[in-house]
């Protein structure tokens, strides 16, 4: 006969619950700040398996809580209903029971319920929680060290796989060249380098595969000596400078300043002039319209606009919080394109989401976006409470030609510099 209980369940309980519910009732909980968890969290986000609608349910959870919570005896529980949060997040309850369901999964949160299954928090004069039941963040402050050791792990795999993807390219194109050099070689090392870039190997062990194979064509490709005086045969005769008239300092300075910018202009973002000259050839062919009889503009000439007046200087100095959170610095535009993957996991958008943002402004606009949305984030959690609308709007505001990234960029560089000074 089957015993019936007279206690109703609120969930079915898995593994995973149940060692967040003894996380959660530890002790010796070490003492941390709301900032530092948050930012922890963010990074640790990809390791754990959290992203789209969970890893916005995170961010808003986290700045719903108190920062006098995360620390000493405190104990960081959220109370917010699933009706609430839906709305927030824009989806249905049952996919916000899921996000929490994933968040207590993950180790970082644990079910903290009343006995009708309520949420609220009791506080006293002093602030102080009296009886709290909602979402506890506990466990993410009992296991801070393994989590930071996780995200250490993580961005050294992430170096690791990015050095490798540019050794084999990189080496790839001097195996090429000197098979190119040496036909009666290529025969010989061509397959097997085909067959390295067919294999389904780990990254990492390809890299060394194609490290390997480039030390054995050189060494069976070079010459055993190199004689020293080399032959003048195809130099070019130049005629020497005879003009011994001195420059005046007005044409020396002329010079120098044509000369200038000259490089400026080579260093300019090549996309950005090749966008403007692309957008006025439509505008002087007559280009494509789209159905509401205006000219349709394609991807490159939005980014010139978005980017015609934005340096990868001004959004390296403007970013700081996001490339720290990544561990990639914003060196230069292919390094800014290269982080886009990563800046999208750190706002929880979806990859439809990013790849739409691509196809519609560009990949470097799109990645300067997302590296502006997540340094105000990271700044003002509760300013941005959807980081992946408000990049949707970024997204739509620079197809109607009403973006300015540029300024948004400098007033977060002149906040940086405005707090470092005080």
């Amino acid at each position: 006969m089957t015993e019936v209980s007279a206690v109703a369940s609120f969930r079915r309980v898995t593994p995973g619950i149940v060692a967040s519910a003894r996380l959660a009732m530890a002790n010796d909980v070490p003492d941390t700040t709301k900032s530092e968890m948050a930012l922890l969290l963010k990074k640790a986000a990809p390791v754990l398996g959290i992203d789209g609608t969970t890893y916005h349910v995170m961010d808003i959870l986290l700045g719903l809580s108190r920062a006098d919570d995360w620390k000493g005896a405190g104990r960081p529980v959220v109370a917010i209903s699933n009706a609430k949060l839906a709305e927030y997040t824009m989806r249905s309850e049952r996919t916000v029971i899921r996000a929490i369901r994933r968040l207590v999964e993950a180790g970082i949160a644990a079910y903290r319920d009343s006995s009708t299954g309520r949420r609220f928090v009791y506080r006293n004069e002093a602030g102080e929680v009296v009886s709290g039941f909602g979402i506890d963040f506990t466990p993410a402050r009992v296991r801070v060290d393994e989590l930071r050791h996780a995200v250490a792990e993580y961005q050294q795999r992430l170096a690791a796989e990015l050095t490798a993807k540019r050794d084999i390219a990189r080496l790839s194109r001097a195996i090429e060249d000197l098979c190119v050099a040496y036909p009666n070689a290529a025969a010989e090392f061509r397959p097997e380098l085909a067959s390295i870039y067919q294999g389904n190997g780990h990254l990492l062990d390809r890299a060394a595969e194609v490290r390997e194979l480039h030390e054995r064509v050189t060494t069976a490709l070079s010459p055993e000596h190199v004689p020293f005086n080399m032959t003048c045969e195809g130099d070019i005769h130049v005629s020497p400078n005879i003009n011994t008239i001195p420059e005046s300092s007005s044409e020396s300075r002329t010079k120098r300043t044509r000369s200038t910018e000259r490089e400026d202009s080579q260093l300019d973002d090549r996309f950005a002039v090749d966008s403007a000259f692309e957008k006025k050839h439509g505008e002087a062919g007559g280009g494509r319209e789209d159905q509401t009889g205006f000219p349709e503009r394609d991807a490159n000439a939005i980014q010139g606009e978005v980017l015609g007046s934005v340096s990868v200087g001004l959004l390296k100095a403007a970013c700081p919080e996001a490339q720290s959170m990544i561990a990639m610095p914003f060196d230069s535009w292919a390094s800014l394109g290269r982080a886009g993957e990563t800046l999208r996991r750190m706002i929880g958008l979806s990859e439809a989401g990013w790849a739409d943002g691509r196809n519609k402004v560009g990949l470097y606009a799109a990645a300067a976006i997302l590296a502006t949305v997540l340094e105000k984030s990271i700044r003002d959690p509760e300013q941005i409470s959807r980081p992946g609308g408000y990049f949707r709007a970024m997204i739509d505001r620079a197809l109607d030609g009403k973006l300015n990234l540029e300024r948004s960029l400098f007033g977060l560089a002149d906040h940086r510099y405005g707090q470092s000074e005080k």
